[in-house]
């Protein structure tokens, strides 16, 4: 019989330890999948009653892994518990231990890296280090810098495309509340977070000037920033002054629902009545 267990040490704000021995999990959609070995990840392997049989090394540029007794394993693209269950049949299959108990411990993570760039406070690259989440990668960077906005770009290449996702910072810290899952990060990942945008609030609000457009705002969410509308404010009556490619000024009625973008003017007008 084949017995395998494992530890990993996760760096995400916390030090996770969990362990698993060969008990199959059932991962909702939401979960992530575990972290695969990589060119570079340094690993420590070990086999219960066997301590001439511990190794250390490092991931080889073809993925290999050299253990005592067996040569070079393949075990680049597996998890932990995978490598280490191939490496327990092959010492079985070999005839080298009748049943093999082995622990591989990743000791030093390297192979997978994320880039934070634009406006936090501390960008980079990150090594992944287990499942990590969107959220968690930003506090890692030391959050959104005061002048960065809440819209999270999300760059991942898959199957040899690029593909690119805008995320709401807000939705994603309340995925608990809510239906949205949490955003597990890829080897390749780019976080961009970038300027937040700007709007201008004239007329009759309580508080007139200059905002920032750091997360998706309508109209009245625009307004409230504000304060809102004075007592002499007309009712319903928003003027939106909006540039246009051009250069040329658009002016519209606004409605409570539309949408604000950046460099947006709203206008409160004051009732003459």
């Amino acid at each position: 019989m084949t017995f395998v267990c494992f530890s990993r040490l996760s760096k995400t704000g916390l030090l996770l330890l969990a362990s698993w021995c060969a008990i199959p999990l059932a991962w909702s959609d939401s979960t992530p999948d575990s972290y695969t070995l990589g060119t570079g990840d340094e690993v420590k392997v070990s086999v219960y009653g066997q301590p001439e049989l511990t190794a250390e090394g490092q991931i080889t540029a073809k993925g290999t892994l050299v253990v005592p007794l067996l040569g070079s394993i393949q075990v680049a693209g597996k998890t932990s518990a995978d490598a280490a269950e191939l490496i327990a049949e092959s010492y079985q299959r070999g005839n080298f231990l009748k049943s093999a108990q082995v622990n591989l411990l990743v000791t030093q993570y390297r192979s997978q890296v994320v880039a934070i760039l634009g406006k936090v406070n501390r960008p980079g690259r990150m090594v992944l280090e287990g499942p990590t989440s969107l959220t968690q990668a930003l506090a890692w960077a030391g959050g959104v810098a005061p002048s960065g906005s809440e819209r999270l770009i999300l760059t991942r290449f898959t199957q040899g495309k690029q593909e690119r996702t805008e995320y709401d910072l807000q939705q994603l810290l309340n995925y608990e509340a809510g239906d949205t899952p949490p955003v597990w990060l890829k080897n390749g990942d780019t976080l961009y977070v970038p300027n937040a945008g700007r709007f201008y609030l004239n007329g009759e609000v309580h508080s007139p000037g200059m905002y920032p457009l750091d997360r998706p705002l309508n109209v009245t969410q625009a307004l409230s920033a504000g304060g809102g509308p004075t007592a002499r404010a007309s009712n319903g009556s928003v003027k939106l002054l909006r540039q246009q490619a051009n250069g040329k000024l658009l002016e519209l009625k606004a409605k409570p629902e539309d949408s604000v973008m950046d460099g947006d003017v709203l206008v409160v007008k004051e009732s003459l009545f």
